[in-house]
């Protein structure tokens, strides 16, 4: 009768978990991709799994395979990666609530208000109601416009100018009372009019 002796592996260097780590990383990657719609998603997850490995490879059992530890560690990481897009969703989830109890009412509000600065917005020509459009309504930064454009920051300035005095010219000619700047005020029958 023999005894057997049971050899005990030693435990993982760092230099063989970043071995693995390098020798492994297309298989890794490539199971990271089928689990998530987002390849920068996979790289992401794949950096936090490196982490985790070069933090704890110490901690291998003793007779633990370190493929199979990798593999543990890596179903681990994807699922913290899970919970912590859930919880960012959860948080948006309740932001946008939050932020739809906080809006003003505006329902019914439509019916009362003047209409004279649409109608006047419509009888531009097309370049400069969508300048105004862009800059005033939707806020894009003049930058982004003027490089869009291709014109320096003075021409775009020059733009807008000429394109509001237009504006505010169209909206004297349809209704004195919102080109003296009382808007809603007006009662808005003229402005049907123009439509």
């Amino acid at each position: 009768m023999f005894i057997e002796q049971k050899q005990r592996p030693a435990k993982v260097s760092r230099r063989d978990a970043e071995a693995k780590l390098v020798e492994c990383r297309n298989k890794f990657l490539g199971f990271l991709r089928k689990r998530l719609r987002n390849p920068q998603d996979a790289e992401d997850v794949f950096q936090d799994f490196c982490l985790k490995v070069l933090r704890n490879h110490a901690s291998i059992k003793n007779g633990e395979r370190l493929d199979a530890w990798l593999g543990i560690t890596l179903r681990h990481t994807l699922t913290d990666h899970y919970r912590r897009q859930a919880t960012r969703k959860a948080w948006a989830d309740a932001y946008a609530n939050e932020a739809k109890l906080t809006e003003p009412e505006t329902e019914g509000v439509d019916d009362t208000v003047c209409r004279c600065i649409s109608v006047a917005l419509k009888e531009l020509e097309p370049a400069q109601i969508e300048l105004l459009t862009r800059l005033d309504l939707q806020e894009e930064p003049r930058i982004a416009i003027a490089a869009d454009l291709a014109v320096s920051q003075n021409a775009l300035r020059v733009r807008v100018h000429r394109a509001r005095a237009e504006l505010k010219k169209r909206i004297t000619e349809i209704c004195p009372l919102c080109g003296g700047g009382r808007f809603m005020q007006c009662g808005s029958d003229h402005s049907l009019k123009g439509s």
